[in-house]
């Protein structure tokens, strides 16, 4: 084949992409059940499908001169009808692919849906509209890496291994293998094929559009996880995504890796190859150069605690790291007063669990806060989020808490964060500087949200790897 950018188009645009087992599966159970297949059931299957994905954008760009900008879009273009008949009829990957190509195409596909899954949750944070065109775009720009095993598994593999190379001038290698970066002969095809605008513009630096920058940042970061086989991320990139998702640097790293960790989870079932999970589950994730967070008179750093939780020990209970969290948002944040409630999900109510305070404060007796009889409570636990009292609305909340709870002081600050793992409620978090006139700072505030965003992490990464060892077992 000539390497020209015309050959390149042809040879993908008579390409025959193949769909995983698993989506004709999926469609088959339906069909046999006769239950509705809707747009929403099919945009589904083509999400945890990226070569049935690119093959329904190709098919609605070449079709229709309207501009496609999500893959429901596309569907409702080419009806129900067609793309279920185009599902029932293309062939299944695994069965038209040798055993290494298919593993390396599920390699490819997992970490397309990744890209995607980080850019949407990146746009949700930013409380951007319209995410899912982030997604579309985020799971598709990647096609001609997956695409090119088909067309010519020798160059794949040659093309793969530039790409996983740390090296950074893989660009002009894959200009010395295909003739051209894989950016230029995927920007040329998109624009043949009339992908959705957010793909086509997504290969150039040039534009000015934040969609198209969170999906360029989502698949840098990508490239750097894969490429170094690693989670630490260096500083600049970090610095660009915290500006970016508005977060503060120090919330970054955790929260980024929370969200792969997530994407794992929603994603293994009918993608069965994650080259990610093990490198998740020990979950060993930091800058380049460790966050180093001190409080003056702090027996402990931070960082030392953040350690502890990222450090790889699969028989760790969530009692176990819930410990460490309350131990470092005592010694390393400073609160005089931190307590951790459970949630009984049988007596639907709150149960005081585990608590660290100052020597001269009391400790807390047992209590217990019904979330029927408690409204800020019941309220507060019905979505993850944090709550600060102060004394410029303590006269809204002091009555609804708990004796034992209340603020000591007039002047006092308390935060209350509802905790979720794996969108199950957990318990409770409660910390304030007790019998103090210390008010609560912005540093305090970001050290709360780290330690409850490691944690969270923590034992997710913990839940997921015994779930992982109990298949292989």
């Amino acid at each position: 084949m000539t390497d020209t950018l015309s050959s390149w188009i042809k040879a993908f645009s008579d390409c025959e992409i193949p769909v995983l087992y698993t989506s004709k599966r999926r469609i088959h159970a339906l069909q046999e059940n006769e239950q509705d297949i809707t747009v929403t059931v099919l945009t589904e299957i083509a999400r945890q499908d990226p070569g049935f994905s690119i093959s329904l954008l190709r098919h609605a760009g070449r079709s229709t001169k309207k501009e496609i900008t999500t893959l429901s879009h596309a569907i409702s273009l080419i009806s129900i009808p067609l793309v279920i008949k185009m599902l029932t009829d293309l062939p299944a990957l695994e069965k038209v692919t040798d055993k290494n190509t298919t593993k390396n195409i599920f390699k490819v596909y997992a970490h397309q849906y990744q890209t995607a899954f980080i850019a949407k949750e990146w746009s949700i944070l930013r409380k951007e509209s319209e995410n899912n065109e982030i997604f579309t775009a985020g799971l598709n720009r990647g096609f001609v890496r997956f695409m090119l095993y088909i067309i010519d598994p020798a160059k794949a593999n040659e093309l793969e291994k530039i790409y996983l190379s740390p090296d950074e001038s893989h660009k002009i290698k894959e200009k010395e293998l295909l003739g051209y970066s894989v950016d230029e002969i995927a920007q040329a095809i998109a624009q043949n094929w009339k992908l959705p605008e957010l793909i086509r513009e997504s290969y150039s630096g040039k534009h000015h559009n934040p969609k198209i920058t969170g999906v360029r940042l989502a698949a840098e970061f990508m490239h750097q996880i894969y490429s170094h086989a690693s989670v630490h991320y260096p500083d600049e990139l970090i610095n660009r995504a915290a500006k970016y998702i508005r977060l503060p640097v120090n919330l970054t790293p955790g929260k980024i890796n929370w969200i792969i960790i997530k994407s794992i989870r929603n994603s293994q079932q009918y993608l069965p190859y994650q080259p990610l999970l093990r490198l998740m589950m020990s979950y060993s994730s930091s800058r380049m150069k460790e966050l180093k967070v001190h409080t003056t008179g702090s027996k402990q750093s931070l960082s030392y605690y953040i350690k502890l939780l990222r450090s790889e020990h699969p028989n760790r209970s969530s009692l176990e790291l819930i410990e460490l969290a309350v131990s470092a948002m005592k010694e390393c944040a400073g609160f005089s007063r931190v307590v951790f409630m459970s949630f009984d999900t049988t007596e639907k109510c709150l149960k005081m669990h585990l608590q660290k305070t100052d020597n001269d404060l009391p400790n807390f007796k047992q209590f217990t806060i019904s979330l029927g009889l408690n409204k800020l409570f019941n309220q507060l636990l019905k979505k993850e989020q944090t709550l600060c009292i102060n004394s410029r609305n303590q006269h809204k909340y002091t009555e609804l808490l708990p004796q034992p709870l209340r603020p000591i002081r007039t002047t006092a600050t308390i935060i209350i964060n509802s905790f979720y793992v794996n969108r199950k409620i957990v318990g409770c978090v409660f910390v304030d500087h007790g019998d103090t006139d210390k008010q609560l700072t912005s540093n305090d505030l970001h050290s709360f949200k780290t330690i409850c965003t490691e944690l969270k992490a923590a034992i997710e990464s913990t839940i997921m790897k015994r779930k992982a060892t109990r298949k292989v077992a």
